[in-house]
């Protein structure tokens, strides 16, 4: 056998080797995620907060998805609801439930939240909190959460923009 041959013959037996090993590495049971609310202080109840964590401990996370800040734009990028905090947020929320139910995701698996907005007091304002609330609670969801207000977001009429990571 010349050296030509012999050289195809082991990268043969390589790759034969690599797949095995890929093979025999899909059949190992992942570790099981576990995740643990950390609430040092629960003052957020007592403020109506429920559905707000200081923190949540992911355990050997199978997966974790970073999305992008979402606003309330539809299918076909149109902004919707200009310059109203509270069905933009709603919109929001049902357009992450979209993204999470694309990528397997259920909106309880999200442990994190962070929510842009150019009005602070009326984001606070008790119907969208109402809103946003309402639906973290009934999909079992809590995040830990930020509130951060800023100047203008991508479009004059867009008064909020929420980001999210998710883990399971």
């Amino acid at each position: 056998m010349n050296l030509k041959h012999l050289a195809k013959a082991c990268m043969l037996c390589l790759l034969i080797a690599n797949l095995t090993a890929c093979v025999n590495n899909q059949s190992k049971q992942l570790p099981t995620s576990q995740k643990k609310v950390i609430n040092p202080w629960t003052w957020q109840y007592k403020h109506g907060m429920s559905g707000f964590v200081h923190a949540n401990e992911i355990t050997n996370p199978n997966r974790i998805l970073f999305t992008a800040g979402q606003v309330s734009v539809n299918e076909e990028g149109n902004l919707l609801y200009p310059g109203d905090m509270a069905n933009q947020t709603n919109l929001i929320i049902s357009n992450l439930e979209a993204i999470l139910e694309q990528a397997d995701f259920e909106f309880s698996d999200i442990v994190r939240l962070t929510y842009y907005t150019t009005d602070v007091n009326t984001f606070k304002d008790a119907a969208v909190q109402k809103v946003l609330i309402d639906r973290l609670k009934n999909a079992g969801c809590e995040p830990a959460t930020s509130l951060i207000g800023v100047k203008e977001l991508f479009h004059p009429d867009c008064v909020i923009e929420i980001e999210a990571t998710v883990a399971k």
